[in-house]
């Protein structure tokens, strides 16, 4: 049930980000993508954008079967709306609270 809540909620976030801002650059993206992150109130702490990584780092009190749903249901709904990632390497990677820094799930973004 939570997976899905967060899934309908990127869906309907991410096309209003697509609508407003068409020709965003990456940099850009990743932060309104963390936004949206941030905006479920399901993170356990604030989501990170890292530049040198090239990633979207979120830590989500979840298992790692739902958060590798999760990351390639954002990523599918990003390409969808036509939302890319410049240089092919951005990518989301989800931790959870208890993974002692260690992803759960890491997925590519569209580039």
């Amino acid at each position: 049930m939570k997976n899905r809540i967060i899934i309908l909620f990127f869906g309907v976030t991410i096309t209003l980000i697509n609508a407003q801002t068409v020709k965003a650059d990456t940099v850009d993206n990743a932060m309104k993508l963390c936004a949206v992150f941030d905006g479920t109130g399901m993170l356990s702490e604030k989501c990170d954008v890292s530049g040198s990584s090239q990633s979207v780092d979120v830590s989500i009190d979840t298992s790692s079967k739902e958060a590798i749903e999760i990351c390639k249901q954002v990523s599918s709904m990003m390409a969808k709306d036509s939302i890319h990632f410049e240089g092919g390497h951005w990518k989301i990677k989800i931790y959870s609270p208890f993974s002692n820094g260690k992803t759960i799930a890491t997925c590519k973004l569209p580039a």
